[in-house]
């Protein structure tokens, strides 16, 4: 099939092989991929096969259901070789009813399917695909045009306005068919409606058209479950259970304001924190897996410090026996800190997700927080991203532990990037139980 996007000058298109018997609510997944819109806003399909009819009902969409629309058909019961089944047959797409992105989908031919092939490959195409929001296609021929210095000097500050949020090194003329093809085997980007609110803030702001690897990080990121069962969370709720029992009533701390050497050598001890840390294990400010885990529970809001003594929250004292609840807290206030901290945190979560390290896709990330208009007066991204990830991750420290192995700790990640007020999912998982 050939996709177009219509009214675009010079034309925007890409020719591809689909396997015939695709849902259209799959196609709509292609159409994304190979164009390179974000999936971001509404569509439709529209009947051909001849000329485009308005008077045509589109098929019905997941949204159109929600919404309490029911004379149609679903797209997902409607194969696209029943829509388009000859040459020359045509089938219409819109996406962003404000921008009104239009495509045409044309057969060009029908080829035997082959075993193994994938369902979708893009074998060529031209031109890059047009940023989101941009205005459709008038605003986008403006965008062109003052690509080309042809601006009228009283919309001079609007379209400098208009062109400085263009993507990172946008090129109109641009397409790389490998780029095209990765992103088709990646998958659909998951439904970001389930997810934390931030990473389609972060989506949004991505400059690069995904080439900063953010979309990529994303979907491989959500791709898999979040299973947990009790004894998964209660092996990750562990330590901070542990220490909202130790201070108990409230705890006196040193004049220097750490906790006492008693009690840091208690929860080492508890703990088993000597795996993970050389030193003695009595001072705190020495012992980074105690000061870390006290630190990460007054940033949750379970513990906080006044005049000389730290006491449990009414928060903590609620959900000190109740492992659930007291993950769904936790998860319910991350990321943590200002606003950067807040976009970093997100990023390792994502990174761990994916069971990937931060620290060591550092280059990556330094990428994507470029693409979200991050700087730095000194240089090093790179360890400016991991260094305002920390509070986030120390969270994750310590629901997780010392891991060997990335997967217990993906697990965790994804349940902590559901969005707030979702159920945490529930499975028979203990083949992933958490060790402190």
């Amino acid at each position: 099939v050939r996709l177009d996007l219509d009214n675009a000058r010079p034309p925007i298109w890409r020719r591809l092989r689909v396997a015939s018997d695709l849902p259209l609510d799959q196609v709509h997944d292609v159409i994304q991929a190979a164009m390179g819109w974000s999936d971001m806003h509404l569509h439709h399909f529209q009947m051909g096969p001849d000329a485009k009819d308005v008077r045509l009902v589109p098929f019905l969409t997941p949204f159109d259901v929600e919404e309490g629309e029911t004379a149609g058909t679903l797209e997902s019961d409607v194969r696209l070789d029943q829509v388009v089944g000859e040459p020359g047959h045509r089938l219409f797409y819109e996406y962003d009813f404000g921008d009104g992105w239009h495509h045409t989908i044309k057969l060009e031919k029908v080829e035997p399917w082959v075993d193994g092939d994938p369902v979708a490959v893009c074998v060529a195409g031209r031109r890059a695909c047009p940023p989101e929001d941009v205005g459709g296609i008038p605003g986008y021929q403006e965008v062109l045009a003052a690509l080309q210095g042809h601006v009228e000097s009283d919309e001079a500050e609007r379209m400098a306005e208009k062109l400085e949020w263009l993507p990172v090194r946008f090129d109109p003329a641009a397409f790389d068919l490998d780029e095209v093809n990765r992103a088709l085997q990646e998958g659909p980007m998951p439904d970001l409606e389930e997810w934390h609110p931030g990473i389609s803030d972060l989506m949004f702001r991505d400059r690069s058209l995904g080439a900063s690897g953010l979309t990529a990080l994303v979907k491989e990121a959500l791709r898999a479950g979040a299973d947990l069962d009790n004894v998964v969370i209660e092996s990750a709720t562990l330590r901070y259970r542990a220490l909202l029992r130790t201070i108990g009533r409230g705890l006196g701390l040193t004049a220097a304001g750490y906790l006492p050497p008693e009690v840091v050598d208690g929860l080492c001890r508890e703990l088993d924190l000597g795996a993970e840390w050389v030193g003695k294990g009595n001072r705190e400010h020495l012992t980074l897996p105690v000061l870390t885990l006290r630190e990460s529970a007054t940033a949750l809001g379970l513990v906080r410090k006044t005049r000389g003594r730290l006491t449990v929250t009414k928060v903590g004292l609620a959900l000190g026996d109740d492992p659930w609840r007291l993950l769904d807290h936790v998860r319910a206030r991350l990321p943590l800190g200002r606003d950067f901290e807040r976009d970093a945190g997100l990023l390792g979560l994502l990174y761990a997700a994916a069971r990937k390290d931060l620290w060591q896709s550092q280059a990556e990330a330094a990428a994507i927080a470029s693409s979200l208009g991050w700087s730095s007066s000194g240089g090093g991204l790179d360890r400016a991203v991991s260094y305002s990830a920390r509070p986030t991750l120390d969270v994750l420290r310590n629901l997780t532990g010392r891991r060997e192995s990335q997967a217990p700790r993906a697990v965790i990640a994804r349940a902590l990037l559901r969005r707030k007020g979702a159920d945490l999912p529930l499975g028979p998982r203990t083949d992933l139980r958490l060790r402190s």
